[in-house]
């Protein structure tokens, strides 16, 4: 039975007299004087957000899931954008977000995130686009954002354009029909023999290389089905879709977060080290062991946080790093994980911490300005939005995570990138299992 068939009694439809409502809230926003953006709200109890997203195929959607939390958040349409230029640095991005959102209705999110360099130009998705969703559905509220007074006859037609009953549409997944590894397993072991060359040489400590999969379906995938399953997958994952409605998707299930401010408070944490789970609870716990006393893995987990302290001790008042890593255990895998706390100085902002702390030495390598370079010569393809901040900048908090383990859905093709922190030691076979193992959460549901 396919997911929709299984979901096809769900009352989900929104009551003609609540979308009057919301209607007749927006037409009084001509006759107020409130301080815009503002946040329209009315009940959507019935309403569930992956059939919402389904059925609003061709608009813009992002879907975002905290680790902490089974909830997830939906966006339909656009109120505001704000893209990277050509030339511009992320944190202006991140300022503009801010510099919109001021004065505004509590609880306006911008959405999205930026391409691993600042400036690949990856699709629909360009070198960075953060949105406000023109809709947006949270637990048992939707809400309608409206930029500014010139914004509210946009905003009616856009009401109009979204839908509000039952995708239907069969959402079993297509047959697979194809898979492509960029670089192949030759490749792949030339580029390690590189890379450790390199650290030989003392131009890296560490160097994280990646791997694209190429696979190809019967039917075009549905991206939002794909985070779905993703999300019933995974635990301890952010889980995320944004679809900016330019024909492809960027999904993903990371793990890691790069940072989350509220106020002047700040946590981060270093995910470096990698092992599966293991077959039974006796098997898993000599996997963890394994994984703790590995001096390969410490070695490049030390070397992440390392980087972490000495690129955020001019940020903060006070920063805490646990000196001991612990096991973060996922569905499929675990990792070693330290927590970072931090209280910031006065003046510093989402802009200056997501250029400060991206990349890390787990997604990137360290020191950091030899090893992208590096990278981009060495690695046979663009990682657009692949290991790139992720995530959502509001008034007065922020939170990012890294886009690892994730993917990118062109029609009947996914994208799948995975990457391994290379160091001294390092195994290429060892190395190509680990990016492959890393794919598993998606190569489960497809397969499912």
């Amino acid at each position: 039975m396919s997911d929709y068939q299984a979901e096809s009694n769900l009352n989900f439809a929104v009551a003609p007299a609540q979308l009057d409502d919301l209607r007749s809230q927006l037409n009084a926003l001509e006759r107020s004087s409130v301080s815009f953006p503002v946040q329209l709200t009315i009940p959507a109890p019935n309403l569930d957000v992956w059939q919402w997203l389904r059925a609003n195929h061709g608009l813009a959607r992002i879907a975002w899931a905290d680790r902490s939390t089974d909830a997830v958040v939906g966006g339909v349409g656009q109120a505001a954008v704000v893209e990277l230029a050509d030339g511009q640095d992320v944190s202006e991005c991140i300022d503009q977000c801010h510099q919109q959102l001021a004065g505004g209705s509590e609880g306006l999110r911008f959405f999205g995130g930026c391409s691993f360099d600042g400036t690949d130009h990856w699709n629909s998705f360009g070198g960075g686009k953060f949105i406000v969703p023109r809709m947006l559905l949270s637990g048992n509220k939707l809400t309608l954002a409206v930029a500014n007074e010139d914004d509210i006859d946009q905003a009616r037609l856009d009401l109009q354009q979204v839908c509000f009953s039952p995708a239907t549409v069969n959402e079993k997944m297509p047959t697979q029909t194809g898979r492509s590894y960029s670089p192949t397993f030759d490749g792949w072991q030339s580029r390690i023999d590189e890379a450790l060359s390199l650290i030989r040489s003392e131009v890296v400590e560490k160097i994280v290389l990646s791997r694209k999969a190429g696979l190809t379906f019967s039917a075009p995938l549905c991206p939002i089905a794909l985070t779905r399953r993703l999300k019933e997958a995974t635990h301890d994952c952010f889980v995320f879709c944004f679809d900016f409605g330019g024909g492809s998707a960027f999904v993903g299930a990371t793990p890691e977060r790069l940072f989350l401010r509220e106020g002047d408070s700040l946590k981060s944490e270093v995910v470096a080290g990698t092992r599966m789970r293991g077959e039974d609870s006796i098997a898993d716990e000599g996997l963890a062991i394994e994984l703790l006393t590995s001096d390969k893995d410490q070695r490049e987990h030390d070397i992440v946080r390392k980087s972490i302290r000495q690129k955020l001790h001019k940020f903060v008042d006070h920063l805490s790093v646990d000196s001991q890593a612990s096991i973060l255990r996922l569905a499929n895998k675990q990792h070693l994980r330290s927590n970072v706390q931090g209280t910031l100085k006065p003046g510093v902002d989402d802009g200056m911490l997501l250029k400060r702390l991206h990349p890390t030495p787990a997604v990137g390598g360290y020191p950091t300005d030899n090893a992208l370079p590096e990278i981009a010569r060495i690695e046979p393809f663009n990682r657009g939005w692949y290991a790139a901040p992720v995530g959502w900048v509001g008034a007065d908090s922020a939170q990012f995570a890294v886009g690892i383990r994730s993917g990118l859905v062109e029609g009947n093709e996914l994208s799948l990138f995975s990457g391994a922190g290379i160091v001294r030691g390092s195994d290429p076979d060892a190395e190509w299992r680990e990016v492959e193992n890393k794919i598993q959460d998606f190569i489960g549901i497809l397969e499912r």
